[in-house]
């Protein structure tokens, strides 16, 4: 799928020349939500938005509709929902507007047709989808590993959109949150910037699979992003047996929700000194292996950790790989400092917008 993320990185970095030369500063809360949608549409659904170039895309309205409501009606019914998933499935409430639900099925549902009609193949993940729904296969043993029909349409459908509630807000809000603390800290963006030129020069100068995987630096930049800003503030998960905690007399009784406070934890001066200083250096690989699993959770921890790690860590670093190679970045005014988080959001999103001026460098 990487080509497929390099080529809209490259895009990204062609609407933020465009920015530049009109002398504008640039929203990059708003740059990094049309880059990752565009990643969402093109990986996820197998489809081009054309974002940077078309605000009024469909895909990408009823993407943003799917995560912001535009009513008070369906902002209400999603509150609700959250904290009431039960009832909701006893009564049958739709949680989400129709029209969004029946956009991006239709969607999906002609793409596959398209695909299977015209038997075309694209290196994405509705093409997996498509290959779990069609397979018959039989294993060495002779038994079907799937049962052709048990994976259908809806499934196929449900998992782009689980796909797009996953990928979409969370690589959004770490691309820009961390391109501002890149911002606020020279040294730390000049250290990033001397890394992707030592590495590119390496492959002269294309920035392939193999080139961003050696950026090591960079990786720590976004794990400690994601350390102060994580994309998760806190997760929910069901106790599904009777636990006692250790060396206590406390039980957490079967299907009791647990909530999990992943923002504080990553906070805690006892576990990082001096928590509010941005140092990637927290996550050189031997500190980084020594550190208990369940003090840095950006992608959650255990069975049910986030399938897609590797695909966040690469389309949130693109997009600011071909941005520093360029560009050096600086705050604008309109960038609060301190940063200010919206107190309604589940993820860390900016208040007011992250707002970065573009300065181009000497070649």
């Amino acid at each position: 799928m990487y080509p497929l993320v390099e080529k809209i990185a490259n895009e990204a970095l062609a609407y933020a020349d465009l920015l530049h030369s009109n002398g504008e500063a640039i929203n990059f809360s708003k740059f990094y939500e049309k880059y990752t949608m565009e990643i969402i549409g093109s990986v996820g659904f197998g489809v081009e938005c054309n974002s940077f170039k078309n605000e009024k895309s469909e895909f990408c309205v009823r993407g943003h509709e799917y995560f912001e409501p535009q009513s008070l009606y369906w902002t209400f019914t999603r509150a609700m929902a959250f904290f009431a998933p039960d009832l909701f499935n006893k009564l049958r409430i739709r949680r989400i507007n129709p029209e969004i639900i029946d956009f991006f099925y239709n969607l999906v549902k002609q793409i596959v047709n398209y695909r299977q009609n015209n038997n075309y193949k694209r290196n994405d993940f509705l093409q997996t989808l498509i290959e779990l729904k069609n397979d018959d296969s039989i294993d060495n043993e002779g038994i079907s590993k799937i049962q052709k029909g048990i994976f259908s349409m809806n499934d196929v459908a449900a998992n782009t959109m689980l796909y797009m509630f996953a990928g979409y807000e969370t690589s959004a809000t770490t691309g820009q949150l961390a391109a501002y603390e890149l911002a606020l800290n020279p040294l730390v963006q000049q250290k990033a910037r001397d890394e992707i030129k030592r590495v590119l020069e390496k492959y002269d100068g294309e920035c392939t699979y193999e080139a961003q995987s050696e950026m090591a630096y960079m990786n720590m930049v976004l794990d400690e992003t994601m350390r102060k800003y994580p994309p998760m503030r806190a997760l929910f998960r069901r106790c599904t047996k009777e636990y006692r905690m250790p060396n206590s007399d406390v039980v957490i009784e079967e299907g009791t929700l647990v909530f999990i406070p992943i923002q504080a934890i990553q906070m805690d001066p006892d576990i990082f000194p001096d928590p509010e200083k941005f140092d990637p250096e927290r996550f050189i690989l031997e500190k980084k292996a020594k550190m208990h699993s369940c003090h840095w959770m950006p992608f959650g921890e255990g069975p049910r950790k986030c399938l897609g790690l590797r695909q966040g860590y690469v389309q949130s670093k693109l997009a600011l790989v071909k941005l520093l190679h360029k560009y050096e970045l600086s705050l604008d005014d309109r960038s609060p400092v301190p940063m200010k988080i919206k107190a309604s959001s589940l993820a860390c999103s900016a208040d007011g917008g992250v707002w970065i001026k573009l300065i181009k460098l000497e070649v």
